[in-house]
């Protein structure tokens, strides 16, 4: 009672003279209203934190679209893209290895899962579909996985873990056509077509930045498509078998839909996308809490976007032709921060450092910052 006493008495001078007049019930109560005041003071509410970034920009020096992007620390990155070009650093982007991949030269790498500075995998977008990897830092590449059929178009890969992981690509006899490797990458096995939801006359994952498919914990997986409906197909069981939800993302056409998806953990992550070459699609962003398996629409910057990223906390960021959007509230609402047109966007695990890929070589190194 003493702490409520020197409170009064500082900021209230005539306080002792009505506590002497006050009868012993009075005192209780008006200590009570002096506990309430207290209480009410220490309550205003606090300004939220705004966020913006800081990007550096990485002096390539080459000309090829790149796309594909594994931040696997603050100091490994591996990024591809056209041409067959690789590009990897090993000191957090100071100075970056520029390789192209031997007899694929033509191909384009839109989709690239790296391990560690040694060993990462990159997939092909187009005819022949390729699936390579590396286990000497790049220097030396071994073709995995080869289809020639033209209607087999690989989009994005994902791993849970050094072992596990995933590859899909657009429809091929009414299903998506995933495979799955158990060995880190040295075999593939098709996913049965009858194990996954039956594709709609339109529909199809978009190449964009190769994150229309993600993972997250030991199992759950998430793939994002468009045309006919913008759908999620879902997996609890690392890929063996899927289900599917409509989200109320923009559909409706072949460029409309989901371009990339990206989870913080099994429960909560976001869908974004839009329409391709429209500035400001509506419904270009959502969000979900139930492990995808019901979407909400987020509100703020509608833009076209065809990456995106988890960050740390509850902060994601999407990229695209018009520039940068940031959500600080796990997807709700958004905020356009930068007019810098990327593909692809990647934060490290810690979420301390994240990288951009882009149109002509452009390659940034981002961090967030408060405002």
């Amino acid at each position: 009672m003493a702490n409520i006493h020197k409170f009064f008495n500082c900021y209230y001078p005539d306080y002792k003279r009505y506590n002497l007049l006050l009868t012993p019930m009075y005192k209780n109560v008006f200590s009570i209203l002096i506990v309430l005041t207290i209480v009410f003071q220490g309550c205003k509410p606090s300004q939220p934190i705004k966020y913006g970034l800081e990007i550096g920009f990485v002096n390539t020096n080459i000309t090829n679209n790149l796309r594909g992007l594994s931040v696997v620390n603050e100091n490994v990155v591996w990024t591809s893209g056209t041409n067959g070009v690789v590009l990897k650093t090993r000191d957090g982007g100071e100075n970056w290895q520029i390789r192209t991949v031997p007899g694929a030269d033509s191909m384009d790498f839109r989709s690239i899962e790296a391990f560690d500075e040694n060993k990462a995998l990159v997939v092909s977008a187009g005819c022949p579909a390729s699936i390579y990897l590396t286990i000497d830092g790049g220097i030396t590449w071994n073709l995995m996985w080869k289809d020639d059929d033209p209607a087999v178009f690989l989009d994005a890969v994902s791993f849970w873990n050094k072992t596990d992981g995933l590859v899909m690509g657009d429809p091929v006899d009414s299903a998506l056509f995933i495979l799955k490797t158990v060995d880190g990458g040295n075999t593939w096995q098709r996913v049965p077509p009858d194990n996954i939801p039956k594709s709609l006359p339109v529909e199809g994952g978009y190449a964009a930045s190769g994150t229309c498919m993600a993972v997250a914990g030991k199992e759950h997986a998430w793939i994002g498509t468009g045309g006919d409906s913008a759908r999620v197909y879902l997996s609890n069981n690392a890929g063996q078998s899927w289900s599917v939800v409509n989200t109320p993302l923009l559909s409706g056409s072949p460029m409309k839909g989901i371009y990339s998806l990206s989870f913080k953990n099994k429960k909560e992550g976001i869908a974004i996308g839009g329409e391709w070459n429209v500035k400001n699609p509506s419904r270009s962003k959502a969000y979900t809490i139930d492990g995808g398996k019901s979407w909400v629409l987020g509100t703020g910057a509608d833009t076209y976007c065809s990456g995106s990223c988890f960050v740390k906390d509850d902060i994601y960021l999407a990229c695209g032709q018009m520039g940068i959007d940031l959500s600080q509230d796990a997807g709700k609402t958004w905020e356009h921060v930068s007019d810098l047109h990327l593909y692809g966007i990647e934060f490290s695990p810690s979420g301390k450092t994240g990288f951009g890929s882009g149109p002509s070589g452009r390659l940034v190194k981002i961090s967030i910052k408060e405002l």
